[in-house]
């Protein structure tokens, strides 16, 4: 028997799925196998794919139903789908935990099932990656990730909620009546939120597309889509997952067009060690000092050598 078939089921993952081209592509697949580790997963694309690409699917485990078929609501719409179809099965009672996740973010890049299980623990019912709030909108959670605890999900309002999604003609529209709106419903019927990273003046909801180094040195375990262009170098995410990954992210981001930067190799990553002191003997170098000095990383590495060639220590002051 497959070892993910004899988990206890705890999490229903109702997944968006979007590609211009019907692709599913692997850094898609990646995420799915991700979440199927941790529960159960729906899958809705708002876009038209040939047989042979759902087909890829198969080799998923703990995935209940997928479909793609162009429907023009966006990620709230497949939501609604996905919704619908667990609502109609009577699924939502068995599971403790429903999340709504999409694909605008590549990722994970680690596995998250300690950042769920500490987000399922805090004794809320509303959470997710994280949370926005500005002078224009009242607080949010990011609705590429928001989980809903059981009682929430099954609760009448919401199910009327999701039921009542539909096309919009501008993306703002989506932002306030569906992602402010889904948190606003719940905090107004009594329930608390809480997410991974909280930052509710906005600054930290920007930095996922502006600054997305920085989140990632936080911990966040995603990286936005959109904001790969502000990555400064593809070559920094070497530092946070595989060299599979990354490679699997550029393909992507070159097959749907976003510009990136690239470094060959993980060693161009960082810069070049440089004799920092040396300690001679009758012109005999004794101890040698090497410095390295990462202004992205905010870090300084030295090595230490004796006679210039015997390794001693090496020491990394920094984050």
């Amino acid at each position: 028997m497959n070892k993910v078939k004899k988990m206890q089921k705890k999490r229903l993952f109702l997944f968006a799925g979007y590609d211009s081209q019907g692709i599913i592509d692997k850094t898609l697949m990646r995420y799915l196998h991700a979440l199927s580790d941790l529960g159960d997963v729906i899958f809705v694309m708002d876009n038209d794919a040939p047989a042979t690409e759902l087909s890829k699917l198969k080799e998923i485990p703990n995935i209940l139903y997928a479909s793609a078929v162009r429907h023009g609501e966006y990620d709230f719409g497949s939501y609604k789908r996905a919704y619908q179809y667990a609502d109609k099965k009577l699924l939502l009672n068995k599971y403790d935990w429903i999340y709504l996740v999409n694909d605008s973010v590549y990722g994970p890049l680690f596995d998250i099932g300690g950042i769920l299980n500490d987000l399922e623990s805090r004794g809320v019912d509303l959470t997710g990656m994280i949370d926005f709030k500005n002078n224009l909108t009242p607080v949010q959670v990011q609705s590429w990730f928001v989980g809903l605890s059981r009682r929430v999900a099954t609760a009448p309002f919401i199910r009327e909620f999701m039921n009542s999604i539909c096309h919009q003609i501008e993306k703002q529209l989506i932002v306030l009546k569906y992602e402010v709106g889904l948190s606003q419903i719940i905090l107004r019927h009594g329930y608390k939120m809480s997410t991974f990273i909280s930052g509710q003046d906005g600054n930290v909801c920007h930095s996922m597309y502006e600054a997305p180094l920085e989140m990632l040195k936080a911990g966040m375990p995603f990286i936005k889509k959109a904001a790969l262009t502000n990555l400064l170098g593809m070559q920094y995410l070497y530092s946070f997952t595989s060299d599979v990954v990354v490679d699997e992210i550029y393909k992507h981001a070159v097959r749907v067009g976003i510009p990136v930067a690239v470094a060959k190799k993980p060693v161009n990553v960082r810069p070049k060690y440089v004799k920092y002191y040396r300690l001679t003997f009758l012109s005999i170098p004794i101890v040698t000092v090497w410095r390295q000095r990462h202004e992205m990383a905010k870090q300084t590495c030295y090595k230490v050598y004796f006679f210039d060639y015997i390794p001693f220590i090496k020491i990394s002051i920094g984050k």
